[in-house]
This record gives C-alpha cells, sequence and structure tokens, in this order.
C-alpha cells in the first residue's frame, strides 16, 4: 500500500514558517504596546507625586513643577510612540490573520487529499476482499457439495 504524500507539503511547511514568523512579530508588537503603556503608567504617577509637591513655595516646589513639566513632556512623547506602536500592532494582526487564513487554506486542501487518498485505500482494499471472495467461492461451494 503506498503511503500518503502530499504534493504541496513543501508550501505547507512554508507557509507554517510564515505564520510562526508572524505570530513572534505581533507578540513583540503587543509587548511593545505593554511596555509603553507600564511607561505612561509610570510617568503619570511621577506627574501625580510631582504635582503634590508643587504646591511648596520652596526650592522643592519648584524644582517638583520643573520635573512635572518634563515629566509631561515625557508622557506626551511616549502617547505619541504608543499611538504609532499601536498602528504598527494593527498592521502585524492583519499580516497574522492573512498568514493564518493561508496556512489555514493549504491545511484544508491536505485533509481534503488525505480524505480522498484514505476513501482510494479503502476502495482497493474492498477491491481485494470482493476479489479474493470471488476466487474462494468455487472452492467454498465443492465444500458444501462434497461435505453434503
Amino acid at each position: 500500500m503506498r503511503r500518503f504524500r502530499f504534493r504541496l507539503q513543501s508550501v505547507l511547511r512554508l507557509r507554517s514558517q510564515l505564520e510562526r514568523s508572524a505570530r513572534t512579530e505581533l507578540a513583540a508588537a503587543m509587548a511593545d504596546v505593554n511596555a509603553l503603556d507600564q511607561q505612561l503608567l509610570a510617568a503619570g504617577q511621577g506627574v501625580r507625586e510631582c504635582a503634590e509637591h508643587a504646591v511648596r513655595g520652596d526650592a522643592v516646589g519648584q524644582l517638583a513643577r520643573q520635573l512635572e513639566l518634563g515629566l509631561r513632556r515625557h508622557q506626551w512623547r511616549l502617547q505619541k510612540k504608543r499611538k504609532d506602536a499601536e498602528r504598527h500592532l494593527d498592521s502585524v494582526r492583519v499580516d497574522y490573520a492573512a498568514k493564518a487564513r493561508e496556512k489555514r487554506t493549504v491545511e484544508r486542501l491536505r485533509e481534503e487529499e488525505h480524505d480522498a487518498w484514505r476513501r482510494d485505500v479503502q476502495r482497493q482494499e474492498q477491491a481485494e476482499l470482493d476479489e479474493t471472495a470471488l476466487l474462494t467461492a468455487p472452492q467454498r461451494a465443492q465444500q458444501r457439495e462434497g461435505g453434503a
């Protein structure tokens, strides 16, 4: 009996590699967005702490106001970076979905071909059984007639 051989196995292997690569890139893009979120949280906390100390009228208050201003600029830059990272994430997500869809298409084709191969093998096996039954039928008939 011949083994099943998918003629597009190399294409399926390539699609799988591309899908894994896109998944890795998606994970990296998500990690970038999460890291920026964490930085934004830290910057927001720093702004709040500086604002609390800025109410003082002495040198500490003045320094706190300057730090608050610097942190607000940093927060603004982080928000801009996050928007860019979010756009990149959306792009990578679309790419991953396309790669996954392409892989599923080839996998479905493989499954269909495997099912057809299995049906063909079953048909061949049944034909062999039928042929064996036809060849042994006269012998069984003779045995029944001789035994009767």
